[in-house]
This record gives C-alpha cells, structure tokens and sequence, in this order.
C-alpha cells in the first residue's frame, strides 16, 4: 500500500507540471533514436552539446488577463559531461513575470532500450533574487554523457517590451524557429542582425486571431523567421561584445493604440530620449553650478588660460573624489557626492559637468555603451544601452572627452572600455547630437635594449621603455596599484629569461612614461661554444591572437598603435657571427599597417631593428586572413636568433 502511495503521488505531480493550455510550440516527445545514438555532430566535430530543435512564439494570451505570452520548446544533445551545466535551465523574472506549464523530459539509451525521466513538480524551485528579480529554476534529472533533453514552458508578462530571440550562441543549433503574432493596435519595429541569411521569412495577417471582450474578434500580424545549421560563434580577442554579432531577432515597441483610438508611443524621436535621459538617468543635476561655484577652491577660477582652467578643475575633482566602481547609480545627487567624497560614473562625471559650468566652460554631457555592452543603434531612438556617461570640453579650439573616475587618466584621455564608436553628445539648448570617440593620443611603445657579456661570462643587459596612451596609462596604473617588489616579480613572470638588478622610472610627464632596467639574463654565457640568442628578450609576442578559420566579425583594437625595438648585442671576444636572421618587410592591404625587420653587423656588435604598427583601430572580417597571416610573420621574426661561434 506504501508503494501505491508513492506511486500515485509521483503520478499526480507529474500531471500537475505536465498540464498546458493553449501552447503554441511542439508536444514533448520528439526525440529520435537516432538522436540518441548520435556520438557527434558532423558540423562541428568539437561541440560539446548540440540543439536539435528550438521553437519560440509570442502573442497576446485572452486566456491569461491578455498578458504577453512566450511559449519555448527546445530539444538538447548532451554529448559530453563538460556541458552538463546546460542541464539547468534559470529564468530570471522581472516584478510580475511569471513562468507557467513546465515539461521535461531526459532521454538515454540503457541496455539497448530508450528509456525516459520525466521532471517533478518538486524539482522546480523559485527564489527572489532582488526587490525587482526572481528567478525560476529547473535541472533536468538523470543526464549523462549522449543524453537528449527535451523542455518546454510558457512564460506571462504584462510589459510590452519582448525579450530578443538569439539563433545563435556559443554551441551549434540544427533548427531554430520564433513566431510573433500580434493585434494591429501593437506596433513593434523587429530588426534581425545576422551575417546569415534566414531559411524562413514569412509575414501574414490572420483573422479573428484574438478575442476581446465586448468588442468583437481583433486580426493578428503574424511573423515567422528560421534558421538551419546554425554554426556555434566563437569568440577571440580584439572584439567587441559577442552580442553585437550574434544572429537574432531584436524588438522594440513603437506604439499601443486603445480601444478609444488613443495611441501611446514609445519610440521617442532623439529630442525626447534626450529630455528623458536629462531627467531619469541624470535625476535633472545637470543645473547645480551655483553650488559649485561656492564650493570650488577659487584659485582654481583664476588660471591663465581656458584650457590651464579646465584642467585644473579636472585634476581637483580627478583626485578628491573616488570611483565606487558602479557606471549608473540609482539615484544621483551631485552635492553629496562632492561633499561624501565617492560616486559612480555617472555621478562623478556629473559633478564635473557642473563644476565646468561653474566656470563657465563650454562642456556637455556625453552618453555611451561600453565596449561590453554593445552598440546603440542610431536608427530607432533608444537609451536603454546607455550605461556610461562622460564630459566633452571645448576649450582655446580644442575638442577634449574627460572622465574623472580613474586617477591615473590624464586630461583628455578616457578609458579604453569607452572606445565603442559613435557617442551622444547632449546639448540640450541647441540640440544634442552624435559624435566619434576617437583617442586624444597615439598608443605606442618603444624599447632600446643593449645586451652584451660582462668580465665575468654572463650576460647582462640595459633596457629603457618608452610608452605612450593606452601603454603608459596600462604601465602607470601596474605601478599604482602595487609595489614596486610586487610590480619587477610580474614583470619577471612576463618575461621569464631575465632577472632585474636595477628600476628606475626615468620619466612620467603628460601621455608618456619611461622606464629603466638594468637586467642579468643567466640562460646565455660564454662558457657554451655556441651560443644561440634570441635578441627579443622583452615583450615578445608568443602566441598569434587570430586562430579562426573564417570570422564574421571586424577585429577591433580600439585605438590605432605601434611597437619599435632597437636591439645591439656586443659581439663578445673570441667569438664570431655564424648566422644572422633575415631581413623582411610585410605590410597589410590599404596601408592597414607595416612591419619592418632590419639586421646590420658590425666587427663589434649586430644591430636589429623592428617597428610594426596598425594605422586603424577597426579591421573588417574581410581583412582578417591578412591580420592573421601578420602576426604569424611577426611571431616567426621574433623567435629568430642569433648564433655566436667559439673561434
């Protein structure tokens, strides 16, 4: 009788989370045998887990108070244990989301038969996760290694902002459809970002799709988009965030019209996200000049020119206040900030918005999206992307973007997170407009490197580094942020053939920074009768940042740069050149960027010298072969040597 129990219970829970209503997406049981016994995927030998099969549509639900309704199927191969994680499936919910109508299912094959594992009501759990968020959390039971899972659920929202559909993420997906339907009184303008073209694209109207109560049957627009073989994107280095390139389908609510004909928008023109953006995300403290003026050092009004004015400001709020490491705060106000001494982005950047003012500079507000972030799209107007805020300054004619957040920025120099394109540059008296961030200063790095063999066989070297914008301010904040112990033991680790005797910071004035070490390099001596010595004993490239097969997506370093290494090696007594590397030259299409390697011999000393440099900040995926096949030159150069031979 125990066992009846249990069983009926397991029973009736199963009915309980195995109901649905309505459900537009696919039944569970879908799964093949094939499926099942399938040990990789053909495509892409590599991937770990595959989908099979995903279904997304979203409506207006009569049954549900007319809320906005997703239903989601999704079928899942597990090929091997690393993926497991896939396993759990976490939906984060936002005030009175609500997640309803769960289903799923694991298949495997055991002793030569399918066998399936159904999910229970009580392996479904919920938590808040803030005063806005909770979260709904489901595992699949039983998965192992060849697996197939299978789920499906619906979620309600009564907000009209419908959430993208990504086709594609970081493992591959045979099929992957979504379907919107909606009633004529619901405008949304869909934009689909791909560098793969859809294998289905259909749009209809359907009739009598909705019921409202009182007034009769409403039409539907229906929109149905799919995508087959959909490779898994891989990401690499010098990009910005993945999901600027991911393939998906992106909505965004242009307009509502009631039952009484009255239309609310909200697609703004840019006038009016910028009067929004004025008032919610700044909390209207872009007037409080006044205050400053008072609480200023007055000193700081008195200065010989605009610009000794503006940087003199810069530096006052650059060190009295201190970066909390948030970009958007909550609520700002700009009299306690200065006064607490501490703030986000926003709130910092503010305050000196308004001490600029105080002193009558010409200065704006500057809105952007991080590099992480994404791009904000200048075709619809939208401020949800905004996530950072800086401060453009015009002064003696000259254009300078400053943020006060980090103390080791100099004036007119932002932080390379912000380097993301076009930037929104609010006017609010004439009128605001965009704007491309582009560097103050050149990024470079120069090393002078002398190596020869002392008195006693062993040798030693005399190296002095030269690094300008993004490289200095990279060597200024290593410096700030530990000890110098702390600092030469890193610098070691990086390049591990040398051992420092003697740093010294020769200089550190305005966008460069110069650097000193005496260093002893014990794996060469003359006790060997040949010696081979790769010259590059610093800052060696070692590993090609481009591995891709094809990429469908610009490389993006953010800011054009360049190196240069002039190397002499004292050629010891007794010893002789037996081999010398080569001279080369590669450059990259469009004067994209040169690379230069010259050796010369002296009776005394070989000479090299090598200067590579990338003339753009932002390379096409067309222009990716010739970046890679660079950097293999590049690499192959550097691990070049030099043989010196025992007379």
């Amino acid at each position: 009788m125990k066992n009846i129990k249990v069983i009926l219970l397991i029973f009736l829970s199963s009915i309980s989370v195995y109901g649905q209503k309505n459900r537009k997406t696919p039944k569970l049981g879908q799964t093949s045998r094939a499926e099942l016994e399938m040990t990789v995927y053909e495509k892409d030998s590599t991937a770990g887990a595959l989908i099979l099969e995903e279904k997304g549509y979203s409506y207006v639900d009569e049954e549900n108070n007319y809320d906005f309704r997703r239903d989601i199927y999704r079928r899942v191969k597990i090929f091997n244990k690393s993926e497991f994680d896939r396993t759990t499936i976490e939906l984060n919910l936002y005030k009175e989301e609500e997640v309803k109508y769960i289903k799923a299912v694991t298949y495997n094959i055991e002793d030569g038969r399918e066998n399936k594992i159904f999910l229970l009501s009580n392996q479904i759990f919920k938590k808040k996760l803030s005063e806005n968020w909770s979260q709904t959390t489901f595992t699949l039971p039983n998965v192992k290694e060849g697996s197939v899972i299978e789920y499906t659920y619906s979620l309600f929202s009564p907000y009209s902002q419908i959430d993208e559909w990504k086709f594609q993420t970081d493992i591959p997906k045979v099929k992957s459809d979504f379907t919107s339907s909606f009633p004529g009184n619901w405008k949304y303008n869909i934009r689909i970002r791909s560098a793969k073209k859809l294998d289905r694209n259909k749009s209809y109207i359907k009739k009598s799709c909705l019921q409202v109560g009182g007034l009769g049957a409403a039409d539907c627009s229906v929109m149905e988009y799919g995508m087959d073989d959909i490779p898994a994107f891989k990401s690499e280095d010098f990009m910005l965030s993945e999901e600027n390139f991911k393939a998906k389908l992106i909505f965004e609510p242009i307009s509502f019209t009631n039952t009484n004909g009255v239309i609310k928008k909200y697609t703004q023109t840019w006038k009016d996200a910028d009067r929004t953006i004025r008032k919610i995300f700044l909390d209207a403290q872009t007037t409080k000049k006044g205050f400053f003026r008072k609480k200023l050092p007055q000193q700081l009004f008195s200065a010989n020119s605009e610009t000794e004015k503006a940087e003199g400001i810069y530096k006052h709020i650059q060190n009295k206040l201190t970066w909390n490491k948030d970009f958007r705060t909550k609520s700002i106000r700009v009299k306690d900030i200065y006064k607490s001494n501490s703030g986000g982005v926003d709130g910092i950047n503010l305050v000196l918005y308004n001490c600029l003012q105080a002193a009558n500079i010409e200065s704006y507000i500057v809105g952007l999206s991080t590099r992480k972030n994404g791009i904000i799209t200048k075709l619809h107007p939208s401020i949800s992307l905004f996530n950072y805020f800086l401060v453009k300054v015009i002064v003696d004619d000259q254009t300078y973007f400053l943020d006060a957040t980090d103390k080791n920025l100099i004036f007119g120099e932002v932080p390379y997170r912000c380097l993301n394109g076009e930037v929104r540059v609010f006017d609010f008296k004439k009128g605001s407009y965009w704007e491309l961030l582009k560097p103050k200063f050149r990024s470079s790095v120069r090393h002078n490197i002398s190596l020869k063999f002392d008195e006693t066989g062993e040798m030693t070297g005399d190296i002095i580094s030269s690094e300008k914008g993004y490289y200095a301010l990279r060597k200024r904040r290593e410096l700030q942020s530990q000890s110098e112990e702390d600092y030469l033991e890193e610098f070691e680790t990086d390049n591990s053939i040398l051992e420092v005797d003697e740093f010294t910071i020769i200089s550190d004035k305005k966008d460069l920074i110069k650097t000193s070490y005496q260093v002893s390099i014990p794996d060469f001596t003359l006790e060997a009768d040949v010696i081979k010595l790769n010259p590059f004993v610093i800052d060696k490239n070692g590993e090609n940042p481009f591995k891709l097969k094809e990429r469908n997506y610009p490389v993006d370093f953010g800011y054009a740069w360049s190196k240069s290494y002039s190397i002499r090696v004292s050629i010891p007594d007794g010893y002789t050149v037996s081999k010398l590397p080569e001279n080369k030259a590669v450059s990259l299409p469009e004067k994209g960027g040169k690379l230069i390697y010259r050796v010369n011999k002296t009776d005394t000393e070989v000479i090299i010298y090598m200067k590579f440099n990338f003339s753009k900040a932002i390379y096409s995926n067309v222009e990716y072969y010739y970046l890679k096949e660079f950097f293999k030159q590049l690499i192959k150069l550097q691990e070049g040597y030099i043989e010196l031979k025992k007379s």
